[in-house]
C-alpha cells in the first residue's frame, strides 16, 4: 500500500504477472527455486534473469498529449488528416534518437473525442528515446522540466507539420508531456522501456507464460508472442488456457452474453 503497509492475498490457482520480466523480477522474494536473485546490474547468478530477462531493452518514449483550438487551423481544420509520420533524416533510420515522430489526431475521425471546435492530438517518439539522458533526474527538479521542454520540441515540430501551422503551441488549450521517467513511474516499466529488443537475425525467442517458479505465470510484452496490444492480449489468453480448458472459457462467455 502507499502507506507502506503490506497486505497478503493468497491465490487459489496461480499468480499472473503482466509486468515486464525486469519489473516482475524486482517483485520476487530473494530466494527463488532457481537460485538467489542477482543484485542490480548482475545477471550472472539469477536463473530468473537467464530464463526470462536475458534480452536487450528497447529505448523509451517521449509523449505529447494536447488539446487544441481547431478553429484557428487552415480551413478550420477540415482538411486535417488523422495519422502522420515525421522522419528528420531517413539515412539515420527510425530508431535514431528523436529522428522519428508519430502523430495521431483521432478527433478527425471521431469528433466526440473532443469538444466542438477542438482536436485532441497524440504525438510520440516510437521507442527511440534513450533512458540514459534522463537517468538520475528528479521529476520535481528544474533540470527535469528544462529537459522535458528541450526533448519535446521535436514533437511540436512534427505536430506543426501535420497541422500545417508554424506555431502549433499557439493553438493549445491543454498539453501534457511524458518522458521515460513517466513510463517508469506510472506504468511500472523499468528504464521506461518499450519492451524486449529482439532482432530477427539472432534466433532469440521470448519465453512462454509458464515460469520455473511454481504457480507463477507471466503475460505481457516480455512473454511470447511479444510487444503490441494484440500480442499482449494473446499472452493473456495463453495464460488463461493454462489454468482452465477452452470449453470452460466458452461456457463463461455464453453466460456473459446471456446477461
Amino acid at each position: 500500500y502507499r502507506s507502506g503497509e503490506r497486505g497478503l492475498v493468497r491465490a487459489r490457482e496461480a499468480v499472473v504477472s503482466n509486468a515486464s520480466a525486469w519489473d516482475t523480477e524486482g517483485l520476487l522474494p530473494r530466494h527463488l527455486k532457481g537460485g538467489e536473485r542477482a543484485p542490480e546490474g548482475d545477471s550472472s547468478s539469477s536463473s530468473w534473469q537467464k530464463e526470462r530477462a536475458d534480452f536487450a531493452k528497447c529505448p523509451s518514449f517521449m509523449h505529447l498529449h494536447a488539446g487544441i483550438d481547431a478553429s484557428k487551423l487552415p480551413g478550420l481544420g477540415k482538411e486535417t488528416e488523422m495519422h502522420h509520420i515525421y522522419v528528420e533524416d531517413w539515412s539515420k533510420g527510425i530508431t535514431a534518437p528523436q529522428n522519428c515522430v508519430l502523430v495521431s489526431i483521432p478527433s478527425v475521425i471521431d469528433p466526440s473525442l473532443a469538444p466542438e471546435g477542438k482536436h485532441v492530438i497524440h504525438a510520440y517518439t516510437p521507442g527511440n528515446e534513450p533512458y540514459e539522458v534522463w537517468r538520475g533526474l528528479s521529476r520535481s527538479s528544474k533540470e527535469y522540466k528544462a529537459l522535458k521542454e528541450e526533448r519535446s520540441r521535436v514533437l511540436w515540430k512534427a505536430v506543426g507539420l501535420a497541422l500545417q501551422v508554424d506555431n502549433p503551441q499557439d493553438l493549445v488549450d491543454v498539453q501534457m508531456v511524458g518522458t521515460p521517467l513517466t513510463h517508469e513511474r506510472f506504468l511500472r516499466r523499468k528504464f521506461g522501456t518499450y519492451g524486449p529488443a529482439l532482432r530477427a537475425d539472432t534466433g532469440q525467442t521470448l519465453p512462454g507464460v509458464k515460469t520455473s517458479i511454481e504457480n507463477l505465470l507471466c503475460t505481457g510484452d516480455s512473454t511470447f508472442p511479444g510487444i503490441g496490444l494484440p500480442a499482449v492480449a494473446a499472452s493473456g489468453m495463453l495464460a488463461a488456457n493454462s489454468l482452465t480448458t477452452v470449453s470452460n472459457h466458452l461456457e463463461l462467455l455464453d453466460k456473459l452474453y446471456a446477461r
